[in-house]
């Protein structure tokens, strides 16, 4: 794919890395929902970002693409923010694995070939940072991808209940562990950090927000 002149130039300043990765702590195959969990809980993070990586706040907006090779363990650190994405967790491409949380939960078949993805990082530098994915896929669920994202301002006690949303297409964020506790966030203050694992790819943010009524639109920010 080929990127605005602005966006390319920005793949220089990007601290881009891909390779194996073994984090502890992110362990965990389940595949069925357990009990509800409404708030983020405190924990350590397994990934930190450097002071260098914390600089490129802000610049690190825009657009990127990632090639990888889905068979092997990949990490990706983008700007501040990280993604660990285990060997296999791809589900085969092509609309043959269905996508939908009625699909979350099913096993599906690895994708094998090279994929390509685009990442659009937004509003980095304020306190409901967003990462975008595409295109559209689900992961295995026997696997565990675990997305990390920095934010840079608000990190106190008010921390604790903070959440990373999915955002649909119509961005509308939702709280996916209100039905599906294996996604449950976890919040890091000394690190700055918001983490959880993920089950697809489409759009994510942080929310101050972690209330019962957490069907809601980017204007509650």
């Amino acid at each position: 794919m080929r990127l605005p002149m602005m966006a390319r130039s920005r793949m220089f300043t990007l601290a881009l890395l891909v390779a194996p990765v073994i984090l502890a702590g992110c362990s965990g195959e389940s595949t069925a929902p357990n009990a509800v969990k409404r708030m983020s809980q405190q924990r350590t993070s397994p990934f930190a970002p450097t002071a260098a990586q914390r600089a490129l706040v802000g610049i690190s907006n825009g657009t990127y693409s990632l090639t990888f090779d889905p068979s092997q363990d990949n990490a990706f650190t983008l700007g501040a923010n990280y993604l660990s994405l285990p060997a296999n967790a791809v589900c085969k491409l092509g609309g043959s694995s269905g996508y939908g949380p009625e699909y979350w939960n099913q096993s599906c078949v690895p994708e094998t070939d090279s994929v390509t993805i685009s990442v659009v990082i937004s509003d980095a530098e304020t306190d409901h940072p967003r990462l975008d994915f595409y295109p559209a896929m689900r992961f295995n669920p026997e696997t565990n991808v675990s997305l990390y994202i920095y934010v840079p301002v608000g990190m106190d006690d008010f921390m604790k209940n903070w959440v990373m949303k999915y955002c649909d297409s119509t961005d509308t964020c939702t709280n996916e562990a209100l039905h599906d506790a294996d996604l449950a966030s976890y919040a890091d203050t000394n690190a700055q950090m918001v983490f959880r694992r993920i089950k697809h790819f489409s759009g994510y943010t942080v929310s101050g927000r972690a209330d019962s009524l957490d069907e809601l639109s980017l204007d509650s920010f």
